[in-house]
């Protein structure tokens, strides 16, 4: 027996649902759904009725539907979480992209990933008020901002930058702290001038990194000369970071011999620049980074860079903290690792692939 239409329409329309679809923007009205999936106004209100009854939507008091969440009904409703990020593509968003959904399962959400234009973009607010939890790659911290957010009532998370002194918890993966190992690790090649590029744009933890490199040669009493060029918001900096190196060898004005990036696509940019001139990173230049880039591995060379961290452990504790009840946060604001090790590659000394296995070589696919 043929299956009536609205029932696929209804089941179409509740995975979206589960999938955050209509978590920003809410439920279309009637006839725009039955524009959508090619139905008749009849078919979609049936579909929508079926909703109804399956607990999934209720219907609010001026007559437009909304989504119901796990505490409005009697019935389980997977709960939604939202990754919020900048709208350019980055490794770090699709990491903490791949936690979050290995992690779904476990703890029964499906996850969504949404994109901001700008720092003041309506979607921010919008996301943190229609999902169950948000974690937030952040645009510059704002106090209105964060006032704004709060009011929503829903919990949220940032993640890779410190936000805590504004009272929200944060997940700090690479404690710019840490920096002071990869610095160590130059000045024990025999360095004693360590350069620092930096092309991103001002977000809290790249003035962090650049403060701890400041602080760490001042110490020590080393040299080090400071290529601070941010690119704009939402520009790619791996061709920024390839432009300045490019263009201070054509000038006579690269120098360095040791040189500390404040991100792996601003160093992946300075030893492209390098090698097209003939400067082999690693013999010529001791390049590093402070965070890992999960790519760290498979540059060529290979790129020194702090260890690569889990970041399930961190998230865990944030949903478990919601899967009890969200109440008051318990414990410290920052979320972060004890301790960092950093990974000697190629980069810094070119022959440790002779010395070690490298990580790359041990990986072996899951079948």
């Amino acid at each position: 027996m043929r299956r009536s239409k609205y029932i696929a329409v209804a089941e179409r329309l509740s995975k979206r649902i589960r999938s955050g679809d209509y978590h920003i923007h809410g439920i279309p009205a009637e006839r725009d759904i039955a524009v959508d999936v090619g139905v008749s106004h009849m078919t979609a209100r049936k579909a929508l009725r079926k909703l109804l009854s399956d607990g999934l939507i209720y219907r609010l008091p001026n007559g437009r539907l909304d989504i119901r969440a796990n505490g409005q009904s009697a019935r389980t409703v997977q709960s939604q979480i939202a990754l919020l990020a900048p709208a350019f593509e980055s490794g770090e968003t699709n990491d903490w992209n791949i936690a979050l959904s290995h992690l779904a399962g476990k703890f029964n959400f499906s996850t969504r990933l949404v994109y901001y234009m700008h720092p003041d973009d309506p979607i921010i607010k919008n996301t943190v008020d229609s999902f169950d939890c948000t974690f937030m790659l952040p645009p510059d911290p704002d106090e209105s901002l964060v006032s704004e957010l709060r009011k929503t009532g829903n919990p949220f998370f940032i993640i890779n930058s410190d936000w805590t002194r504004l009272g929200i918890p944060s997940i700090m993966l690479f404690p710019p702290v840490f920096i002071r190992k990869i610095l160590d690790h130059l000045a024990s090649l025999g360095h004693r001038r360590i350069d620092c590029l930096n092309v991103q744009p001002g977000l809290t933890v790249i003035p962090d990194r650049i403060e701890q490199w400041k602080i760490w040669t001042g110490e020590h009493g080393f040299k080090g000369k400071l290529f601070n060029k941010p690119v704009r918001s939402f520009t790619d900096p791996l061709p920024a970071a390839y432009s300045i190196v490019d263009r201070m060898i054509r000038d006579g004005k690269f120098n360095s011999r040791a040189l500390f990036c404040t991100t792996s696509p601003t160093a992946l940019g300075a030893m492209s620049a390098m090698m097209d001139h003939g400067i082999l990173p690693g013999k010529d230049v001791a390049v590093c980074t402070s965070d890992s880039g999960g790519s760290c591995e498979y540059f060529k060379p290979s790129l020194t860079s702090m260890e690569a961290l889990d970041a399930i452990p961190y998230l865990e504790l944030c949903l478990k903290w919601i899967q009890d009840g969200g109440r008051r946060w318990k414990g410290s604001l920052l979320i972060q690792p004890e301790n960092i090790n950093i990974v000697v590659r190629q980069s810094t000394v070119p022959d440790i692939d002779r010395k070690t296995t490298p990580e790359r070589m041990l990986w072996k696919e899951e079948v």
